[in-house]
């Protein structure tokens, strides 16, 4: 028998009430007196030794104190979910409408570890990710990382077989990640994303692809117009706005706080781009406020921005048959480095929730990890948001757990059930006793759990070659002859 220990701590104020019995020789010691607490909570018993009252109170504050503290130590950890089976067919459901649309724009799936060298997830992402980093107990010279997307990692596979590898490469992938950060609404430590990336392609019909299974994807899962929008920009547009009002030196910190300004409030906005050292905070306010490509059009822009503008007109006229999801807002950076040209974000219509997903373009990254040079484009769904959003317009998939048949056995007729059952099993699924139920209660189970049908197997029924078998839904009963089973 293996012992196992739990660390109990009570408030001061409990251990000197036990140590008052311990001291009139009620108990032996403070430990045995927790000890007899935790035996009666256990075992639901509540037989004292000694009746008094003032034991009994004592008692009864310990085995709380106790149930508290098991219950502490034994919660999820923050920022986590746990899909019992309904949510877990809910999350199924929407899963694969997200992965057959990116089948139908014949992305192929990929998956990676789970960790990775924390040298590759830490390498030109900025300050904030590193701390985000959950990062494993290291071992040897070995040292790894959870990893907090999926687009490092596709990176890095994509280096290892670039050379074999037809471009463009499109791929997707739906797994779960890690970031330490305080947990909120619709932002978790674990949390699971959809993610699509095209290698090879520096072309605007390599972003239009991406943005257009982006909004398809979505719309998969019953949203519409009236329930999200996009928001595009162009990194080199915005750099080159900020390079005639800001020193280069500063355009990383730039980009970073104007990533965070739908986050915060403008005095908290203006206060860090003060810490960071901008000073022209009226001039930026101006930039990001531009929400219309018109008006950027009339703009004297320097030769990164006119680039810029002319890969996001290009990619908006590619867009043409999606423009009513589609708003132009110089506000959206993306807060990675490693972004490099066509940005974009995705929220529900009203903004209330975080951003449902974003990507864009980062053709810098195979380079910088020791690849070839190879242009990308890319986007993730973060589910957290994404099943808010759909909760909020009603549009979580119902799910249907029932079993299709479930078996009552009556008497003896076990062995021969057991032919029927698998034979059931082929085409649906069935459900059987346990618990070695009487029939009443069989039937209570079934119920229970959503039995479309069940199907009764005894010596009477076998005799005569059938079974009988009743509908739960209409209450209707009729037989069946087993040979006609399918």
């Amino acid at each position: 028998m293996v012992m196992q220990t739990l660390q109990i701590r009570l408030t001061k104020g409990l251990i000197e009430e036990i140590s008052k019995l311990v001291t009139r020789g009620i108990y032996p010691s403070t430990s045995e007196c927790v000890r007899d607490a935790v035996r009666r909570l256990i075992t639901g018993t509540g037989k004292m030794e000694v009746p008094e009252k003032e034991v009994k109170e004592v008692q009864e504050k310990v085995a709380k104190e106790v149930e508290k503290e098991i219950k502490d130590q034994f919660q999820k950890p923050k920022g986590t979910v746990d899909f019992y089976p309904k949510e877990m067919a809910v999350r199924k459901t929407i899963f694969r409408k997200l992965m057959a649309c990116a089948e139908r724009y014949s992305f192929k799936q990929i998956e990676s570890p789970a960790f990775e060298s924390f040298a590759l997830l830490s390498k030109k992402e900025g300050e904030e990710i590193r701390q985000q980093i959950f990062t494993l107990e290291q071992k040897g010279k070995e040292s790894f990382g959870l990893r907090f997307d999926l687009t490092v990692p596709a990176a890095r596979m994509f280096i290892e077989k670039q050379k074999q590898l037809p471009k463009p490469v499109k791929w997707f992938y739906l797994s779960r990640m890690w970031r330490y950060e305080a947990p909120q609404r619709g932002r978790l430590r674990e949390f699971y994303q959809f993610s699509a990336e095209i290698f090879g392609s520096s072309k605007p019909e390599a972003d239009a692809e991406i943005i257009s299974l982006a909004i398809d994807a979505l719309k998969s899962t019953g949203l519409t117009e009236k329930e999200f929008f996009v928001k595009i920009n162009n990194r080199k547009i915005l750099e080159g706005l900020l390079l005639d009002v800001i020193d280069k030196s500063k355009m990383d910190d730039a980009m970073r706080i104007i990533d965070k300004r739908s986050k915060i409030t403008e005095e908290e906005f203006d206060e860090e781009l003060k810490k960071a050292g901008i000073k022209e905070i009226d001039k930026i306010n101006k930039i990001i406020s531009m929400k219309d490509i018109e008006e950027v059009k009339k703009l004297r822009l320097n030769g990164v921005g006119k680039e810029g503008l002319d890969e996001l007109n290009s990619i908006l006229k590619l867009l043409k048959n999606k423009k009513d999801f589609i708003r132009v807002d110089l506000s959206t950076a993306r807060g990675l480095a490693y972004y490099t040209g066509t940005v974009f974000e995705i929220y529900d219509i009203d903004e209330r929730y975080r951003a449902l997903a974003g990507g864009g373009r980062y053709d810098k990254m195979i380079e910088m990890f020791k690849g070839q040079p190879t242009p990308a484009t890319g986007f993730a769904v973060g589910y957290a948001t994404l099943s808010l959003l759909l909760e909020n317009k009603d549009l979580i998939p119902k799910v249907d757990l029932g079993p299709d048949y479930y078996i009552a056995i009556i008497g003896d007729a076990k062995e021969k059930a057991r032919e029927i059952i698998e034979k059931l099993r082929e085409k649906y699924k069935v459900e059987i006793d346990l618990s070695q139920r009487n029939l009443g209660n069989q039937l209570k189970y079934a119920n229970a759990i959503g039995a479309k049908k069940v199907m009764f197997i005894g010596p009477d029924e076998l005799k005569q070659g059938i079974v009988k078998v009743k509908d739960m839904a209409s209450g209707n009963e009729g037989s069946m002859k087993i040979e006609e089973l399918q």
